[in-house]
């Protein structure tokens, strides 16, 4: 290859192309192309395979199996030779394997990342890691001020491609990977000073971290969940509905990622601040949010739990239904009102029997929505 005798210098067009090639050629089934092409691989200087691997890993047009050759590839460069290796590469290109360690491989479905298959080389060196959170959790400050999130009646799908989308992902494998003793006293401080941020878009930030970590973190987080919680509970009141919207998330990944236990713990508290954040007329996507945190909440309380509130949540959730359905009818909103009957249907199914005197206070607004789901539907168009 060209770039073998070019170490230093960009790579061309048909240079790529060649590299792309002997990828091809190392999971080529001929026994006779894979060691011709281990030959000339293994000629190449650590500078370049550094370069194109990284070239290779983050290249979307290349093949599946091109991008999962060389995120394997890079893994065992430097994990067999890093002291050697990385030291000695350009600055530029020491921060773009900071980023690719942490960030990629950004494969579209079940991509293997070098975060998940280099734990043993990455845990040996947690000073990258270290360097490289700031930057990670800076990227989920990217957000943009959307005049029209609000009052939106469509839940849009997440943009992976998105810097704030990428890097949460990050941050959960990362923390899934290497665990929450590497992880946790990396992102713990930043994120708190996140919290206490006056801009809107660090607080958000910063809870989407806590709800990334989570998973990765929990047995490390259990110690300090109660402030933790206590904490999040707070910006359910913040002033800014995206905020609020991202602590109900938190608190619905939460009782994902610590339950069952999350919700014998926080089960007074947690019902209370989502109802009454449900309760909330003026931001149906936040109210949309808390419904679905509660739904997810509800999953795994136990019913001897649950009906303890009944009483009030059922209270709560007829009459928010009442003035959902009254939006409905006069505006065509559905999303709050979509979720609010998902609750509804959640509570029903944990409960069971207990739930049946409950029956005549829900059935004449459910069957509205049921007798007019076509032109509820047409809402939708």
């Amino acid at each position: 290859m060209a770039a073998t005798a070019s170490a230093g210098v960009p790579a061309t067009v048909s240079e790529k192309q060649e590299f792309y090639q002997l990828l091809k050629n190392l999971i080529n089934p001929s026994c006779m192309v894979r060691r011709q092409a281990e030959e000339i691989y293994e000629n190449i200087p650590g500078l370049c395979k550094t370069t194109f691997l990284l070239d290779a890993v983050r290249n979307r047009r290349a093949g599946y199996e091109v991008r999962q050759m060389a995120a394997a590839l890079l893994r065992r460069l430097l994990s067999s030779g890093f002291e050697e290796v990385y030291p000695n590469l350009p600055a530029d290109v020491q921060r773009d394997v900071k980023i690719e360690l942490i960030l990629a491989v950004k494969l579209e479905t079940h991509a293997m990342t070098l975060s998940e298959t280099a734990t043993p080389m990455l845990k040996k060196h947690t000073n990258i890691i270290a360097q490289a959170v700031p930057h990670i959790l800076a990227m989920m400050v990217d957000l943009q001020d959307d005049e029209d999130w609000v009052n939106a009646d469509e839940m849009e799908e997440d943009d992976f491609d998105s810097n704030a989308v990428a890097a949460e992902s990050a941050l959960d494998r990362l923390a899934c990977g290497l665990g929450g003793k590497v992880v946790l006293p990396m992102t713990k401080e930043h994120i708190m000073q996140m919290l206490q941020s006056p801009d809107w878009k660090y607080r958000h930030a910063g809870l989407m971290a806590l709800s990334a970590i989570g998973e990765g973190c929990h047995q490390q987080m259990e110690s300090i969940l109660d402030e933790t919680v206590n904490s999040v509970l707070l910006f359910l009141q913040d002033p800014h509905p995206r905020v609020r919207a991202a602590a109900c998330t938190t608190l619905g990944q939460m009782a994902t990622d610590f339950a069952p236990n999350f919700q014998k713990k926080f089960h007074e508290t947690v019902i209370a601040a989502l109802l009454r954040t449900m309760e909330n007329q003026g931001n149906q996507r936040v109210q949309s949010h808390a419904a679905s945190a509660l739904i997810i909440f509800i999953e795994d309380c136990p019913k001897s739990l649950l009906v303890l509130y009944l009483d009030s949540m059922v209270k709560n959730l007829h009459s928010i239904l009442v003035i959902k359905l009254q939006e409905l009818i006069r505006n065509g909103t559905k999303l709050a009102l979509e979720q609010l009957v998902t609750t509804i249907a959640s509570v029903a199914d944990t409960i069971e029997e207990i739930f049946v005197p409950y029956y005549d206070i829900f059935m004449p607004s459910l069957k509205h929505i049921q007798l007019n789901k076509r032109k509820i539907c047409s809402y939708r168009a």
